[in-house]
């Protein structure tokens, strides 16, 4: 698979427009407004015995839920009473681990982990390596490398979680991280005592790290990014300058695809008589993504409708009925829009819980041939997407992990 990754000005702002085979996968402003990731000194406001939670005041604008139970045994404090329990009044260290959706507000953490490219530092006290790497020989043999590593951080509670990408790397090159890492959790922690409350003690942005996450994964046979912005090709050619030769208006990654082309380009587009927002088609692609009903090629369609507890999509024929073999022609439609929703999952950023209601089918196999390909599209999602079931009425259930909030058109008018 092959992916472009576009930075242009749309309607005055400018935004990222990733398209994975020509198709149009990820798009949002080139600023996140976010602040998961980022470590603050909370003050706490408030214990709601009943829900066993507390609501923290980081500064942030509003208070920030945190569940005690979650993070019992984790808590750092920084001013503590004589009881052993979080209590009003208290200040204490989190993470950002959820932003504010809706009616919801953001989420606080005391499992504050740090990410590399090749791992994570966690508080979790253990060693994980990422199901994405199948091989067993391969996860037992980076999680014995890095167990290791763990005693001399043992106060912390520091734990790691090898990265997908870690499996091709030298073993060297991720114990050298993992050792930074660990070290920089130990700074921020001890560093946290000398902090006033609601202060922010470590910022994770960095508006370029989706590009540095795209490369590290290295799960594209080519990957170009392109931008008709001269400010932020310079800035591209700053941020990446330690890891790239740069040659006139591209640069080289030292690997090579296997025809010997280069792996990643990057390229400084200029013409005067057009831009990229209207060379990749981006208002017509948009304007589809974000539809509430998106008909499909074999003729069926797919209607999306978000509600307050969760999002409901529905598969329907449409003008796609031909022939007699209609379980071969509904698991063909089904099949592509198993392919549709897994994208317009990514492009919307839609979380919580999903149902879809696919075209009922008789054949067990057709049903498994269809669970077994959407569960494979759903793999692609690098946020944590689950299968979880088939409903008795037919009805598939999803969860996905809920981060940022969900996008509609209007965020790009």
């Amino acid at each position: 698979m092959d992916a472009v990754y576009v930075i242009t000005e749309y309607n005055s702002k400018i935004f990222t427009f990733l398209f994975e085979d020509g198709r149009l996968a990820k798009a949002c402003p080139l600023c996140h407004e976010t602040i998961i990731g980022n470590i603050y000194t909370a003050r706490v406001a408030n214990i709601v015995k009943s829900i066993n939670s507390a609501f923290l005041d980081a500064g942030t604008g509003d208070y920030l839920y945190y569940p005690i139970a979650e993070n019992e045994g984790r808590n750092i404090f920084i001013k503590h009473g004589k009881s052993d329990k979080v209590c009003q009044g208290d200040e204490i260290l989190v993470q950002i681990s959820k932003d504010p959706i809706k009616t919801k507000k953001g989420e606080a953490t005391a499992n504050i982990n740090l990410k590399g490219d090749y791992v994570v530092v966690d508080r979790t006290g253990k060693v994980g390596v990422s199901n994405k790497i199948r091989d067993q020989k391969v996860k037992d043999e980076l999680k014995k490398m890095i167990e290791p590593l763990l005693g001399d951080y043992s106060e912390l509670g520091a734990g790691v979680i090898v990265r997908t990408a870690a499996q091709s790397v030298d073993g060297e090159i991720i114990k050298e991280e993992t050792i930074k890492l660990l070290c920089k959790l130990r700074d921020i922690i001890a560093s946290s005592g000398y902090k006033l409350a609601k202060e922010l003690v470590y910022s994770d942005s960095n508006k370029y790290e989706e590009i540095k996450e795209l490369i590290v994964k290295d799960k594209y046979n080519k990957l170009e990014i392109i931008t008709d912005i001269d400010k932020v090709y310079d800035e591209l050619a700053d941020e990446f300058s330690d890891d790239f030769r740069f040659i006139n208006d591209r640069v080289r990654l030292g690997s090579l695809s296997e025809d010997g082309e280069d792996k990643v380009v990057f390229k400084n587009f200029h013409d005067e008589l057009t831009n990229l927002s209207l060379v990749y088609n981006i208002k017509s692609k948009l304007e589809k993504g974000f539809a509430r009903t998106i008909h499909l090629k074999s003729g069926g369609s797919i209607v999306v409708e978000p509600t307050e507890a969760m999002t409901v999509i529905d598969v329907n024929t449409g003008k796609a009925i031909k022939g007699r073999n209609t379980e071969a022609t509904f698991l063909k439609i089904n099949k592509e829009a198993a392919e549709m929703i897994a994208r317009i999952l990514r492009l919307r950023n839609i979380s919580g819980i999903i149902m879809i209601d696919f075209i009922n089918m008789k054949e067990p196999e057709s049903i498994k041939e269809l669970t077994d390909y959407l569960k494979g599209q759903l793999f692609k999602d690098d946020i944590k997407t689950t299968f979880v079931d088939i409903t008795a009425l037919g009805l598939v259930e999803l969860t996905r992990k809920k981060q940022l909030r969900p996008f509609t058109l209007k965020d790009f008018e």
